[in-house]
């Protein structure tokens, strides 16, 4: 009996001990490579096959070659679909016969047998053989040393895999550990830059130093429309319908993937034309500020999506700081114009008289009230004799401090003309020449004034241009002070300025005004209107010009009720006693 049981245990031994050493071997690995090819050479030597492959599960139902042998090497990297992985030892080319898609891959490269790799009940991978040397079939004893050897190396293979993920998650760490350092350092050099064109050179040095673009093209947003800044494309492509699809991209996109979207189309071939293969855009809040064009890298290749996302990181890191710098810029250029106003206010109240002169048997008030855009309106009053006084008002175009210059300049002259003795229509055209000759066409001023003789009561004015005052007689009529020329500054005098003569008689009020008053507008955009300031004094002739002014200001104020003031409202009352 023992002599007929030892053949039988050697037999078992004989079996076992190599299926120990295979075990051994490839549980003894950590190196993916070495242990499916361990797998598949000992596979195949024990079978006697000359073609045979071996795929890794890589996502659902996605399985890629990861080893071939007696097959052509380019296969290698392929991936396969396959929806329902073969739990057992099965012929592929029962798969094609029974419409399996995938199945017809195996019949092409001439495979016979295809078994799952399995660990722990999931399908790791896959084992294909060809056929054996001789056309001689897999028995059953040989398809389960077969499915012997793959299972011991199944859990090996897994514990491979999974180290072969971890060592490219901490690739993936260390490549975005260095990314974020760059962009730690780039946001440093970006944030002390408050120029947006110093900016937008160091973006660029950054896609070559960091990125190695050979070909690159920046655009910033310019009045709603995307304008090439910096370039080292050589194909022209800067036209609107490009520019204004790249607007409305949310996202770093490849030329070849836009292609494909019918809404990106015709840009995208055209772009595509000029050399670029990728398109960042640079949003602050959503909205597209830029874009960063990309050509092919300068040692080849195309940009993978760790690529596209670093550089759009990049992209808005550098629209950020462009964008801080215009806001620097603009907030130094409004200091410079409110420090331009604030001169020009200080200008402006210098040139105002502080106090009216007293007239005999007359009243006057005046006031002023400016916009916050400093404007050129003018009054003044002054005793040239004891029984002449000169009023007048005015109004410069423009704003700021060349306004106020030029209310200077016509203040000067009044002031030079006024006690020569010269007639008030020879004056104004003296005043208008000198006008002519210190300013621009751009710039003119309306102009009213006149020479107030205090014992006749005789009021001889010239009204250059401005707004008519009004002269409300005692009896209730209303009497607009027109005559007189051209408004000042336009053009030297060819035909004189026609002077006039009012004689005021007690009760008698002239209203003098600048467009700041009947222009002054309300929330629906509608005017005071001259015609609803002559309404609003006629009833209130009778008070005092302090109060009349006031009055006037109540009105204006009820009608531009809920709009800021748009211009200077300056208002000058004359009242015979």
């Amino acid at each position: 009996m023992q002599s007929k049981s030892a053949p039988k245990q050697s037999s078992s031994a004989s079996a076992i001990l190599p299926l120990f050493e295979f075990s051994n071997v490839v549980n003894s690995s950590l190196d993916l490579k070495f242990i499916l090819g361990t797998v598949l050479l000992t596979v195949m030597g024990k079978m006697l096959v000359s073609k045979g492959i071996v795929f890794l599960k890589r996502d659902q139902n996605v399985f890629e070659i990861v080893n071939a042998k007696g097959i052509d090497q380019s296969a290698i990297g392929q991936t396969l679909k396959i929806e329902k992985p073969p739990r057992g030892i099965t012929q592929p080319e029962r798969l094609a016969v029974s419409q399996q898609s995938w199945g017809y891959f195996f019949k092409e490269h001439h495979q016979k047998l295809l078994l799952p790799i399995v660990s722990q009940k999931r399908v790791v991978g896959l084992l294909s053989l060809g056929e054996r040397l001789g056309g001689k079939k897999y028995s059953t004893a040989e398809k389960q040393l077969i499915e012997s050897l793959v299972n011991l190396s199944a859990s090996a293979i897994e514990k491979a895999v999974m180290i072969e993920q971890l060592k490219d998650v901490n690739r993936s760490l260390d490549r975005k550990y260095q990314e974020l350092n760059t962009l730690f350092d780039l946001s440093k050099e970006f944030n002390v830059v408050m120029d947006a064109e110093r900016v937008v050179r160091l973006l660029t040095f950054s896609l070559l130093g960091q990125v190695g673009v050979s070909r690159y093209a920046v655009c910033l947003n310019n009045d709603g429309s995307l304008k090439v800044v910096a370039s080292r494309i050589d194909k022209q492509f800067d036209n609107a319908g490009v520019m204004q699809q790249l607007c409305v991209l949310t996202n770093p996109e490849l030329i070849e993937n836009l292609i494909r979207l019918k809404k990106f189309k015709q840009a995208a071939e055209e772009l595509q034309r000029a050399g670029i293969v990728a398109v960042i855009p640079m949003k602050i809040q959503n909205q597209v500020k830029g874009a960063i064009l990309l050509g092919e890298k300068l040692q080849g290749g195309g940009y993978s999506k760790v690529d596209l996302e670093f550089l759009y990181s990049l992209a808005n890191l550098a629209i950020i700081s462009i964008e801080n710098a215009r806001l620097f810029r603009e907030a130094i250029e409004k200091q410079k114009l409110e420090d331009e106003l604030a001169i020009a206010r200080e200008i402006q109240k210098g040139l105002l008289p502080r106090t009216l002169p007293d007239i005999p048997q007359f009243q006057t008030a005046a006031i002023n009230i400016s916009s916050k855009q400093v404007g050129g309106d003018y009054y003044d009053a002054l005793m040239v004799s004891p029984d002449e006084y000169v009023i007048a008002i005015g109004d410069v175009s423009g704003k700021g401090t060349p306004a106020a210059l030029l209310m200077a300049n016509v203040q000067a002259s009044l002031r030079a003309f006024a006690p020569m003795g010269l007639s008030i229509s020879d004056a104004t055209s003296r005043i208008n020449d000198l006008t002519c000759m210190n300013t621009g066409q751009d710039k003119f001023i309306t102009f009213f004034w006149g020479r107030l003789n205090a014992k006749t009561r005789e009021f001889c004015y010239v009204n250059a241009g401005h707004n008519p005052p009004f002269l409300l007689r005692a009896n209730g009529s209303v009497e607009r002070l027109e005559e007189g020329g051209i408004i000042l500054g336009l053009m030297k005098t060819s035909i004189p300025y026609i002077e006039s003569v009012v004689t005021l008689q007690s009760g008698d009020v002239i209203v003098m005004f600048t467009d700041g008053v009947s222009e002054a507008m309300n929330a629906q955009e509608q005017d005071f209107t001259e015609e609803k300031l002559e309404a609003v004094i006629k009833p209130i002739r009778t008070l005092i010009p302090d109060e009349i002014i006031k009055r006037i200001q109540i009105a204006l104020e009820e009608h531009t009720r809920g709009n800021p003031q748009s211009d200077d409202i300056t208002m000058l009352v004359l009242k015979a006693l």
